[in-house]
């Protein structure tokens, strides 16, 4: 066997072949390490010596951009606050900064409809695990592809209770980069041949899935969401109790509860949803259960009209307009 020594024209040729996976959908990228914006795929590097690559100390944030507005912007960088805060990570700028980037770098993409992850690194330097040694903090913001809006409601998903550990409370209150347990969640849901898997916590109350929020609607008729202790405090499930009030408003629902859900509460519930940043996916079978009567139900429903309706023309509050260049 004789390996080769690449050069740099070897791996950045005009078209490389190695980065036509995902090239259509990564739009654009901010880095902190070059002060700039990039569009090229092939050119959306991070040093291999960051810290947030080989001991995931790291943050970050995902909001979805909808007609050319980001939602529930605030919501996410009060969050990213909030996480570098509980593992003493310096942000690398004043959040005002952070949200001037993170909004012009989605308007140099020119996307009207995508994603924006927000990371935010410990910082590059070496390969050692002391949080200290890394010279300073570290930003990249990536724009990805995404459709727009479905017209109409989501089908039923399928879900179990996952047997992967939960995370620690004050670790899965930080939106980090490591998430080796959440991938195994994710795996394990895939050898069930059911979409997600859902944590409970050591008293055997609802926690969350994998990537989202989990509720439900009980057989009471009330809309109930875990405590925040033992999860992430998701943007879009607090959204999405807010918007719920419309439903106890209307009669539709009979009330909206925070607490501990226990898992009989989950088998009796009347619905069960898995909640994201606007999203909200009915659970059609919950371990091998069936779900009301297995399709997704009214309140479901209702909730993703008002979501719909809210990510397209909600208060300012939760649209933020991107400053696209004319």
């Amino acid at each position: 066997m004789s390996l080769k020594i690449l050069s740099k024209d070897d791996i950045f040729t005009e078209k490389p072949e190695w980065r036509e996976p995902g090239r259509s959908d990564y739009l654009a990228m901010y880095s902190s390490v070059f002060d700039g914006v990039v569009t090229d795929p092939a050119l959306m590097v991070i040093p291999i010596d960051d810290h947030i690559i080989n001991r995931g100390d790291g943050i970050f944030e995902y909001f979805p951009v909808h007609e050319g507005y980001a939602y529930c912007f605030e919501a996410h960088m009060t969050r990213l606050q909030r996480s570098a805060e509980i593992i003493s990570l310096d942000l690398p700028f004043d959040i005002d900064t952070i949200r001037k980037i993170s909004l012009e770098t989605v308007a140099i993409s020119g996307a009207k409809a995508c994603g924006v992850r927000i990371f935010i690194s410990r910082g590059m330097g070496d390969f050692l695990c002391d949080p200290t040694t890394p010279k300073k903090p570290l930003m990249y913001v990536i724009v990805l592809k995404e459709n727009p809006l479905p017209t109409t409601p989501p089908a039923g998903v399928t879900a179990i209770t996952t047997h992967v550990p939960l995370k620690p409370d004050f670790y899965a209150q930080v939106k980090t980069t490591c998430y080796l347990l959440n991938a195994l969640v994710e795996l394990e849901a895939h050898r069930n041949h059911v979409r997600y898997g859902v944590w409970f916590d050591n008293e055997g109350h609802l926690a969350e899935s994998s990537i989202d929020s989990a509720a439900i609607v009980s057989k009471d008729n009330v809309f109930m969401y875990p405590r925040f202790e033992h999860i992430l405090k998701g943007t879009g499930l607090v959204r999405m109790a807010q918007l719920a009030k419309e439903l106890v408003k209307t009669g539709e629902l009979a009330g909206i509860c925070q607490g501990d859900i226990t898992r009989q509460d989950v088998y009796e519930a009347s619905e069960i949803y898995i909640l994201g940043s606007g999203d909200i996916l009915p659970v059609i079978k919950f371990d091998g259960r069936t779900v009301g009567d297995g399709k997704p139900g009214p309140i479901g429903r209702r909730l993703w009209e008002l979501a719909t309706k809210d990510r397209l023309e909600g208060p300012p509050e939760v649209r933020t307009p991107i400053p696209y260049k004319k």
